[in-house]
């Protein structure tokens, strides 16, 4: 899943998406900070080839980390991110490592075995404020690794980790009129934590 991803932020309420211009996966998931009202729905995935830009978007180079980790992608990607779980240490550890060795990263994110995901932001993303890494998104599973890209627009919203108090994937309606975990209108569809795959 390396590559340019685009993440559609819509205030809180607008489960009511629009047509998108995906090209395979989506992962939509609503996330907001406790007592501050702030909320967003983030929609993440690949833009079709020659589909209009989302003004309401947050453009940015994600990479999974673990694929290529000799890749010179790594040196230019806003996001990198595992999709292996790990324990809690050693999470931090291939977070802490991460950072240390791409700067230029905003965000990383690793799967935490036993459920959720350890996020940080890097240097670029805003650096460690907030007390390093974080446990974020118990819902959402191992194989959604356009979480990452989620965190990152939250991040380009202007907010930090330590401020994110929760991440939940979407259900929404159908084009069938069924409700599903992440379903939309794609002939297929993977119900499991808001990914879509078409």
């Amino acid at each position: 899943m390396s590559g340019l991803v685009v993440v559609r932020l819509l205030p809180a309420g607008g489960e009511a998406f629009g047509a998108a211009p995906w090209a395979g996966p989506v992962l939509r998931v609503r996330m907001g900070s406790a007592g501050s009202g702030a909320e967003v729905i983030a929609e993440a995935g690949r833009v079709r080839p020659g589909a209009r830009a989302l003004p309401e978007g947050d453009e940015h180079y994600a990479v999974n980390a673990e694929a290529a980790p000799e890749n010179r992608r790594l040196a230019c990607a806003d996001v990198l991110y595992a999709v292996r779980p790990r324990p809690p240490a050693a999470a931090v550890h291939w977070l802490t490592r991460v950072a240390d060795r791409h700067p230029s990263c905003a965000l990383a994110a690793v799967p935490v075995t036993g459920g959720g995901w350890l996020a940080l932001a890097g240097p670029a993303g805003g650096g460690r404020s907030g007390g390093g890494p974080r446990v974020v998104a118990g819902a959402v599973g191992p194989d959604q690794p356009l979480l990452a890209s989620c965190l990152h627009a939250w991040l380009v919203r202007g907010r930090s980790l330590s401020e994110l108090a929760y991440v939940r994937p979407l259900r929404q309606v159908t084009a069938g009129g069924r409700t599903a975990a992440g379903a939309c209108a794609h002939p297929r569809r993977r119900a499991s934590a808001g990914l879509v795959t078409s």
